[in-house]
């Protein structure tokens, strides 16, 4: 089995390491590919986004590293397109994620994955408490994203989970992620299984949950493998565990991404 992770952050952004140091990671894990994926900029400037002015530098420092370990490993050239993202540079790479970060109401910005007090304030102060509405409110938000900007990848589809606010056996939680999942799945069918969360210590599965993932293969979904790692000793967090829970849902492969496009991985 082969891992390669699309999912990476640097100091570009919010990351720990440069590309470069990334990289060697990635070659030291004898890892045949990685793709790279910084925030991109928001119109409400988050602290973990890059710069508009910072695009130029990050495309030119990944065309760097891409020549240089060419004969070692294959880089791929990409960004995690946010809500609400100005889409004109995403264009100029190989591929993007599309992923929600935050709500806003009323100029008032959460970022909802940054802090269970964050997520908590949203949910007691835009919703009263409702978690339900909360949790329809965000899958609708993935929804108007992933039809805005038809990314590569759909980035942690299920985020909102990251702090265990969510109860995910409430069949009517259940309800409104799957009928989110699907209307997704008709724009982008191929969603990443994010282990973002275990390396940081907030949960011990992935996204998306195990019903999610169950219910993408019914709908005809794609599954590929994401670290959204932000320093080099994670760069291929807990993918066993991951390609486990993917076979468990019934896939039988998974896939990579190259310049020629995806590839299906036999599992």
């Amino acid at each position: 089995m082969i891992y390669c992770g699309y999912h990476t952050h640097t100091t570009f952004s919010d990351g720990k390491n440069t590309p470069e140091e990334m990289v060697k990671a990635a070659i030291a894990r004898g890892m045949p590919a990685i793709g790279f994926t910084d925030h991109s900029d928001t119109p409400c400037d988050q602290s973990y986004c890059m710069k508009m002015e910072q695009y130029p530098a990050y495309l030119a420092e990944l065309n760097r590293v891409k020549e240089k370990y060419a004969d070692q490993i294959t880089i791929m050239r990409g960004l995690e397109l946010d809500y609400d993202s100005d889409m004109a540079f995403a264009k100029e790479l190989d591929y993007y994620l599309g992923s929600v970060h935050y709500l806003m109401y009323n100029y008032k910005v959460y970022a909802v994955d940054h802090a269970r007090d964050i997520q908590l304030d949203c949910i007691n102060n835009e919703f009263g408490g409702d978690k339900l509405a909360f949790a329809q409110d965000y899958f609708d938000t993935v929804v108007k994203h992933i039809n805005r900007c038809k990314p590569t990848i759909v980035g942690h589809f299920d985020v909102i989970t990251k702090f265990s606010l969510m109860d995910e056996d409430d069949p009517e939680y259940q309800k409104i992620a799957l009928d989110a999942l699907e209307k997704v799945v008709k724009v982008c069918p191929v969603v990443e299984v994010n282990t973002g969360a275990i390396s940081r210590k907030w949960r011990e599965r992935p996204y998306p949950a195990d019903f999610l993932l169950r219910g993408l293969r019914e709908m005809g979904g794609e599954v590929i493998l994401g670290a959204d790692t932000h320093a080099a000793d994670t760069i291929d967090c807990a993918f066993p565990l991951a390609v486990e829970l993917i076979k468990k849902a019934g896939f039988d492969h998974l896939l990579t991404l190259w310049p020629d496009g995806f590839h299906k991985e036999t599992l």
